[in-house]
């Protein structure tokens, strides 16, 4: 049954995520990931992880990681349909669970760059957002311990700007990267626990920092 829970005891990603930059080859991969939690949460945590008996994406068997700590798909998965099962165990009920909603979609972008400057900032615009419940952009400087700023794109907005304030954070680099990361998500009750379920796509750029 459909919930209006803004904390789970589950969170369901199937995403598509496409990497791309001026210099290298367009990658495409769909990855899909199931978190469980001993307490709810609003986002995966590691400190509440905790397991199940099994989860199957489709027919596809996930695998519990415990880096990450969540179960996920080691080869290629193909993400349509989008059917959950899951084999409970603890605080966790056994269910089926197709998500029929759509995966997010945009149409164009304008002003994504190759190269920005810290001291200047810049402004780029996406056009013809659908099937989105939230939107927002992530620049990394690509570090081994990288310097990260993100900015959510309000709904109903197509602009958005990093001022140099905003990067400010970030170090030169010729690995940087920047990610449009995109969810149309909702969440479900099944036996009084509340879960999460997102179609995710992502956009992310390989570009250049500079001061």
């Amino acid at each position: 049954m459909p919930s209006y829970a803004t904390t789970f005891s589950g969170i369901f990603k199937a995403g598509s995520y496409t990497v791309t930059g001026a210099a290298i080859s367009t990658s495409i991969s769909n990855r899909v990931s199931a978190f469980f939690s001993s307490t709810v949460v609003t986002v995966p945590s590691v400190a509440n992880s905790i397991t199940v008996s099994s989860v199957y994406f489709n027919d596809d068997t996930l695998t519990y990681s415990g880096a990450p700590y969540y179960y996920t798909n080691l080869s290629s998965v193909v993400l349509s349909p989008v059917s959950w099962t899951v084999n409970g165990a603890s605080t966790i009920p056994s269910f089926t669970y197709k998500n029929l909603k759509e995966k997010p979609q945009y149409g164009t972008m304008t002003n994504w760059p190759d190269t920005i400057s810290k001291g200047i900032g810049f402004t780029f615009s996406i056009y013809d957002l659908n099937y989105i419940t939230g939107a927002s952009v992530l620049i990394s400087d690509g570090l081994p311990i990288p310097n990260v700023t993100t900015k959510a794109l309000g709904l109903g907005s197509d602009t958005l700007t990093f001022s140099s304030t905003d990067l400010s954070s970030m170090s030169t680099s010729t690995n940087a990267i920047i990610t449009l990361i995109m969810e149309n998500s909702h969440a479900i009750k099944i036996d009084n626990k509340d879960f999460k379920m997102s179609n995710e796509s992502s956009y992310s750029r390989k570009i250049v920092i500079k001061n």
